[in-house]
């Protein structure tokens, strides 16, 4: 039977390849390529003004940062000023435990100097809005083990230390060992509630809360209430993640 269907399959490719005819050119024209390209001069007039109001936008100046900040592993600059900017915004809705974020969310450094709306869109151009997640502290405690592994992240209100075997020990959470029957609350982003960039534990969540801010936006809005107050954009290294020695 299957040697029969062969068979039928072989003499129909090569009727249907017999009945083939070459193709013929019904007709033709010569046109000529150079380098120089038409200029839609009415498309470039309308790109401009855009360029120039987006230009406009992005050059605002919002705040001055008194240091050059980087996001480094285990902790940075860049790590806690965000993380810290991010807990302070929750703790301004509700009290917040923890707030964390990530370092490939940080897409370039927080130079010394002026601060513009640019720069903060540049180091944040994913819109990833906030989001509060309720963890149980067994949740938290494995959250922890699973930044160790990543050698670090980006944290506020939880500290520990990184074993040389990757492990995280010491863990507390403004200052006190995690309790693993207690309800934490934690601000981090929609994005990563849902488990991405190595954290699965945040997505083991007992409850989530959308806040409906994007986190980019919501930085913008926290260096213009320091600049208002007269608040340098600052920070200092804390330790709240280190490597044993």
């Amino acid at each position: 039977m299957k040697a029969h269907t062969l068979i039928v399959i072989f003499a129909l490719v090569s009727l249907f390849a017999c009945g083939r005819t070459n193709p013929k050119i019904v007709s033709s024209d010569f046109i000529p390529v150079s380098a120089v390209t038409p200029v839609d001069t009415a498309f470039h007039k309308q790109l401009d003004a855009f360029k120039q109001q987006m230009s406009h936008e992005m050059d605002v100046e919002i705040g001055v940062s008194s240091q050059n900040m980087t996001a480094e592993l285990p902790e940075g600059l860049l790590n806690n000023f965000v993380a810290e900017t991010m807990l302070e915004y929750g703790n301004t809705i509700k009290h917040t435990d923890i707030a964390i974020s990530n370092m490939g969310g940080l897409r370039r450094d927080l130079p010394e100097g002026n601060i513009t709306v640019g720069i903060i869109y540049e180091l944040m151009p994913f819109y990833n809005k906030l989001v509060f997640l309720e963890l149980k502290g067994s949740e938290v405690d494995s959250l922890c083990q699973t930044i160790a592994k990543k050698g670090g992240d980006v944290v506020a209100g939880v500290s520990l230390m990184i074993t040389q075997n990757h492990q995280a020990t010491n863990i507390k959470v403004e200052g006190k060992p995690i309790n693993p029957d207690k309800t934490y609350r934690i601000i981090t982003t929609d994005y990563l509630s849902e488990g991405m960039d190595h954290l699965a534990p945040l997505a083991n969540y007992q409850k989530i809360e959308h806040l409906n801010i994007v986190m980019s936006q919501m930085m913008i809005d926290a260096i213009k209430t320091k600049t208002a107050k007269k608040q340098l954009i600052k920070t200092t290294l804390k330790n709240n993640i280190y490597v044993e020695k």
